[in-house]
């Protein structure tokens, strides 16, 4: 047997040996099941690796579908524009009511509205 399958068995025994029925495994156990399975998956199967790491094949196909998912929020880095000595200060914000634009005279809001359609 594999020495990375022996150490995932022996961590997750060691996580679980007080729970009866239902396993859980720590974050940390999952990432390393997902690495061993991205390192096999070229030779095995899915099936082959969680029974070899001693774990179903549902829940190492959960596992590796949420190691793919993008993360929800991504960096951003706001840079400061100068500002011409005309120009007021515009503040957009995407709120879940919907767009609201701060700083604009009713006109420059008219004709921004006019732009948009």
């Amino acid at each position: 047997m594999d020495e990375a399958v022996i150490r995932f068995r022996q961590a997750a025994d060691e996580e679980n040996r007080h729970r009866a029925e239902r396993r859980r495994y720590s974050q940390t156990l999952q990432h390393e099941a997902v690495a061993y399975w991205r390192q096999q998956r070229g030779e095995h199967g899915v099936g082959t690796i969680a029974a070899a790491l001693g774990i179903s094949q549902t829940t190492l196909q959960r596992w590796t579908r949420r190691a793919g998912r993008r993360p929800r929020f991504r960096p951003v880095t706001v840079v400061e524009r100068a500002r011409s000595a005309d120009a007021g200060a515009v503040t957009i914000q995407i709120t879940a009511a919907g767009p609201r634009v701060d700083g604009l005279t009713v006109e420059s809001a008219a004709r921004l509205l006019t732009l948009l359609r």
